[in-house]
Order: structure tokens, then sequence, then C-alpha cells
């Protein structure tokens, strides 16, 4: 065999070598992953505004669809053992919250809500569906009943308030009719009493005492402490130990959910069992 034969011969050798390697690499790696992989305690970001959908104008927003992809893949894997809501928002859509809310509580793994700047009104309900509330001593906590103007008028058997915005706009407009007025009056009755019942139940308290914080107020760590609207003061990674806590996790990695999508050469980067030189 003539030497440029031979010289082509070892390059095509060497080259079907280096590709049945990465071939051999992706089929491996995947099943390497889950004999190596750590427990994972999810992380989801609640920021800005919570929306129903992204057709939304607001700026920084986040859509009840992309918490509730984000809790459904956190739930489905098996590494996942526990999962922490990063919460810092001011609220949003009431009915984004409540489906986001339910969601919350079907998960099959433990939810611990943190509250590094803000969480108030929606979003503060959303807290207290999960099994326990974290909040940083400087944070705004509460806000509840945020767009009403009169929350003092409520007993044992109605709560009720003024809706802000909605009200008093139908109040000033050409439209403003008695029975108008009224069935607006009964509609928003209805939405703040249920909004209150909501915390009430998911806090273990007597909708009587939510109603008496449902003014607006927000509250600092240490107050809304002290009023038992949250469990414990602390930062992210206390609401991430207290998950791992809760979910008998030992050796934990916390983890971003809704997981980015990784190429083939981040995978191989980030799994160098081989290392090869020619």
């Amino acid at each position: 065999m003539s030497e440029n034969k031979s010289k082509w011969l070892n390059i095509g050798i060497g080259a079907f070598i280096i590709l049945a390697i990465v071939l051999l690499l992706v089929l491996i790696l995947p099943f390497g992953n889950l004999m190596m992989e750590q427990d994972e305690i999810a992380v989801i970001s609640i920021s800005g505004t919570v929306t129903y959908d992204s057709s939304n104008s607001t700026k920084v927003f986040t859509t009840a669809s992309q918490i509730e992809k984000a809790l459904d893949e956190a739930n489905s894997n098996p590494n996942v053992k526990g999962i922490v809501l990063d919460i810092n928002s001011k609220g949003g859509s009431g009915v984004a919250c409540s489906e986001i809310a339910e969601k919350i509580k079907n998960s099959s793994k433990p939810v611990i809500a943190y509250i590094g700047d803000k969480g108030l009104d929606e979003s503060y309900m959303i807290a207290t569906s999960a099994d326990s509330i974290v909040a940083s001593s400087s944070s705004s906590v509460g806000g509840i009943g945020l767009s009403f103007i009169d929350s003092r008028k409520y007993s044992k058997e109605n709560l009720t308030g003024v809706y802000n915005k909605d009200y008093l706009k139908l109040k000033k407009s050409n439209n403003a009719t008695p029975d108008n007025l009224e069935m607006a009056q009964k509609m928003i009755d209805q939405d703040y009493t249920q909004f209150i019942k909501k915390i009430a139940e998911n806090r273990d308290l007597k909708p009587n005492y939510v109603a008496k914080l449902a003014n607006g107020q927000k509250y600092n760590g240490n107050e809304a402490k002290n009023l038992g609207l949250i469990d414990k003061i602390g930062n992210k990674n206390k609401a991430i130990k207290l998950a791992a806590s809760d979910a008998n996790a030992k050796n934990y990695t916390a983890v971003n959910y809704p997981k980015a999508k990784k190429s083939l050469t981040e995978t191989l980067g980030e799994n160098k069992i081989f290392n090869l030189s020619f």
C-alpha cells in the first residue's frame, strides 16, 4: 500500500473512531446523568405583574402559563424534591393568580414561598397557597385589598369593600344609575369576600381578622410575621433549605425552572468523561 493511501486510511479510521465516540457519548450521557444527578430544589420566579397571557402590555410580567409550566416540569421530574417560589410582585390578574394558587395546592412536592422584595395583593395570595412563607425582614408583604378604599364595613356574615378604580369610574359616568351601581357593588363585594376568605383559609386565619388587615397596608417582614401573614424571616437560601428539609433532601442543588434546553455542545461540556488527544 502506498504511503499516501495509508495516510488517508488512518485519517478515515481516526474520523470513524471520533464519530463513534461522540455517538456513544450521546447514548450514554443521559443514563450517566441519571446516576450522577443530585436531588434538586426547583426555584420558580414570579416577578412583575402576574398576567393571564403574554398580550399584556406591562413591561415586566409573568404569565400564568409560564408558572404552571414550571410547576408541571418540577412535579414531573423525580430529581426535584421541593419547590421554592421566588416572588417579587405587586399582584396582577385575579383569575391568573387564583389558577396558579390552585396549581400550587395540588403540587405533589413541598412548596415554599419566598418574598424578597415585595409580595402584595394577588401575588401575596399566591404565596399563601404554599406550605410556608419566608420573607426578608425588609420586604413589603400584604397589600390585601389594595384596590379598595373602604374595608371597615365587615361583619361575621358579610365582608364588603368599595373598589377604587372600577366602582368610582362607574359612579362618575353618565351610566351611573342606581341599578348599575348596586350591581357593581354586589360584584365587588363578592370578589372582595372571596379574596379574603381564600387568604384566611390558606393561612388558617379567621376571615374577620384578615378583613381588618385588608385596607391595602403594606407590612415589612417582621410586622407580617407578628400578624401571622408569613411563617419565617430569612433570605432565599433559607427558603431553599426549608424546602429541602420538608422534602428530606440531604444532597441537593437549587435549579431555576423551567429549565432552559441545552445544546449537545453544552451537554458534552458539562460531562467531561473522556479526555481525547490525538
